[in-house]
C-alpha cells in the first residue's frame, strides 16, 4: 500500500517537473509545520522570517509552541544560523536569559546601568 506522501509526492514531481523539494519526507515536515503552527498571522509575522532548516530544528527539538516562538524571535533579532540556534536550544537558553544577579539598576545610574546591564548580559 503506498503511503498517502509518497503519492503526492510523485503527483506534485509529475505536476511540477521544474520544482524540487517534494519528497515524500519533505512533505512530512510541511504537515508537521503546519500542524505545529496553526496561527497563520504568527507564521507570517514571525515563523516564515528564518530559515527552513531552523525551523525544522525548532520542531525537531522542542514541544512547547511559546519556548519556539521565543527562539525564532531570539533568532530574527541576533541572526542566528541553524547550527547556533541548535547550540542555544539544546544549552537552555531560554531558561537562563537574564537570570545574572546583578545590581547595577540599584548602585548606577540609569545610563550607565543600561551599558552594565549589556556588558555583562547572560548569554
Amino acid at each position: 500500500m503506498t503511503k498517502p506522501e509518497d503519492r503526492l509526492s510523485g503527483d506534485l514531481k509529475q505536476a511540477f517537473p521544474e520544482k524540487n523539494g517534494f519528497s515524500p519526507r519533505n512533505l512530512k515536515y510541511i504537515r508537521a509545520f503546519a500542524q505545529e503552527w496553526p496561527d497563520r498571522e504568527i507564521v507570517q509575522r514571525t515563523v516564515a522570517q528564518i530559515p527552513w532548516r531552523s525551523n525544522l530544528a525548532l520542531m525537531g527539538k522542542l514541544n512547547n509552541q511559546d519556548t519556539r516562538l521565543w527562539y525564532v524571535q531570539q533568532t530574527l533579532a541576533n541572526g542566528w544560523s541553524k547550527d547556533m540556534l541548535s547550540l542555544q536550544i539544546d544549552s537552555r537558553l531560554h531558561e537562563r536569559q537574564g537570570k545574572s544577579a546583578i545590581n547595577f539598576s540599584r548602585t548606577l545610574p540609569r545610563i550607565d546601568s543600561d551599558l552594565a546591564n549589556q556588558v555583562f548580559k547572560d548569554p
